[in-house]
């Protein structure tokens, strides 16, 4: 008698395996680290930033070196102007004086030498009987607010470009001015003097007195004692 199959055992084969079919899993890839990202020691950027800052400095030096060299070709320049112009006018010829100082005062404003000039320029005026238009230049270089060794002479010479013009009060206290602006005590007496003068002539008897008698209490070891002591013997009529 030949053997059927039996389905049973078929039956129970087939899901074994399919089974194992369905459990066989391939391997999961991981992905590929990611390589480090090179960084800059902290010793090296330290050192960027220095040289980064010296030079920098380096060319701010360059730039005030020129400026300073500059400046001082500048000045040169500017003084050997005014030599030549003051010798101009020392030989008499006050129309080519005038005319370089103009043009000093012009191209190097700014300079020591362009403030001597515009002094020098009012004094040329002053002789050529401009005292008016030297007043007129004088009060502008004082409101431009110089330095302050200039004050002193360019206000006295104010006071005297005032005094031709007649303006003797004004005169008298560019004078006072000049006084209190030098440092020096026979200029600070000097320009005392000079303004008890024009309050003289301008009929301030009073405050010409009280000129002199400053000469007096505070310089009187200087050349202007002895004029200050005439003067106030005159403005008092002898009643010190």
């Amino acid at each position: 008698m030949r053997a059927v199959p039996s389905r049973a055992a078929g039956f129970f084969h087939e899901p074994y395996r399919w089974t194992q079919m369905a459990t066989t899993v391939e391997p999961t890839r991981t992905a590929p680290t990611p390589a480090p990202v090179a960084t800059t020691p902290w010793y090296q950027r330290r050192q960027r930033h220095l040289l980064a800052g010296l030079a920098i400095l380096a060319v701010l030096a360059l730039v005030a070196w020129f400026v300073m060299a500059s400046g001082r070709r500048k000045e040169e320049f500017a003084a050997r102007s005014l030599n030549q112009a003051r010798a101009a006018a020392e030989a008499g010829n006050l129309p080519l004086a005038s005319s370089e100082l103009q043009r000093l005062i012009s191209a190097y404003k700014g300079t020591d030498a362009a403030s001597e000039a515009v002094i020098t320029l009012n004094q040329v005026r002053m002789v050529n009987g401009q005292s008016e238009l030297a007043a007129v230049g004088l009060k502008e270089f004082l409101a431009a607010k110089p330095k302050p060794q200039y004050v002193p002479p360019a206000t006295g010479l104010l006071g005297a470009a005032l005094e031709n013009s007649k303006h003797w009060v004004e005169a008298a206290n560019a004078y006072t001015q000049a006084s209190t602006a030098s440092d020096v005590d026979y200029l600070k007496a000097k320009y005392l003097v000079d303004a008890g003068r024009a309050y003289t002539e301008g009929g301030k008897q009073e405050e010409a007195a009280k000129a002199y008698r400053a000469v007096l209490q505070k310089f009187p070891k200087t050349p202007s004692a002895t004029e200050a002591e005439v003067r106030l013997a005159e403005v008092t009529r002898g009643k010190m």
